[in-house]
């Protein structure tokens, strides 16, 4: 339409009807072209990662709110995946500590790749973070019984429950279940990072979570008996809270 007088080669023609031939079996367009763009800055994706998407943009924003562009930070982004999350967040407080950790064999070259092609001075880790082993990349080298003081710690955790698994839609049955699935209920991973990586966090530190629509209050509870206060949320482009987070209150 924008060229009509030029003729398109054989082979873009073929690889064109081959994509569409494709997408119409609900392969993700983003495994088709193989990347996905997130708060201005461009992902590489396929099947392995889960794709980035708006509702994380909210997650990534309020942390942003929280965090002063002015000030150094340290912080710990759990289940990093693509490493959008970790990786906008280090170009956007420049000069503060990103650590990305990814459990998947698989999706750790697309994060590697990711803080690569973005020029993010992210530190990788890979480990699960239902496990308190990998925790101990954050001793105090002084200290060793202590931990270094995390300012903020946000996920964006599989938090899909059994009977949404169940009810996926075709496009997203495509991406990585383990991302997707957070356990019968959806709350797994919450439960986890909210009781073990709380250790980590400097008193008055920032835990932060993206949900699902309906989780606001199971969440909200978990933090609650985890000793978080000043438990706050936010909503997504639908209205739907999206984002929950608190602080870490200093216990006596």
């Amino acid at each position: 339409f924008l060229d009509p007088e030029r003729e398109v080669p054989q082979e873009q023609e073929a690889l064109y009807r081959q994509m569409i031939d494709k997408r119409s079996t609900h392969i993700p367009l983003q495994h088709l072209t193989g990347e996905q763009e997130f708060m201005g800055l461009t992902f590489k994706v396929n099947e392995h990662v889960l794709i980035p998407r708006q509702d994380t943009e909210v997650l990534v924003e309020e942390v942003l709110k929280r965090l002063s562009k002015s000030e150094k930070h340290s912080i710990i982004d759990l289940c990093s995946g693509s490493g959008c999350i970790a990786v906008t967040l280090a170009k956007e407080l420049e000069g503060s500590d990103v650590y990305a950790v990814e459990l998947s064999g698989d999706a750790f070259p697309y994060l590697a790749e990711n803080v690569k092609r973005n020029s993010a001075n992210v530190k990788l880790l890979r480990g699960d973070v239902m496990n308190g082993a990998i925790m101990e990349n954050f001793r105090d080298p002084e200290e060793p019984d202590e931990y270094i003081n995390i300012d903020c710690i946000v996920s964006n955790p599989p938090y899909l429950t059994e009977q949404e698994m169940a009810e996926l839609q075709k496009e997203v049955a495509f991406e990585p279940h383990k991302a997707l699935y957070g356990g019968v209920d959806g709350l797994q991973f919450y439960r986890v990072i909210a009781r073990l990586w709380s250790e980590v966090l400097a008193a008055d530190g920032l835990m932060i979570f993206e949900i699902g629509s309906e989780q606001a209050e199971d969440v909200k509870n978990i933090l609650a008996s985890c000793g978080f206060g000043n438990i706050f949320t936010a909503n997504d482009a639908t209205g739907a809270v999206r984002v929950i987070g608190g602080y870490k209150f200093e216990r006596e």
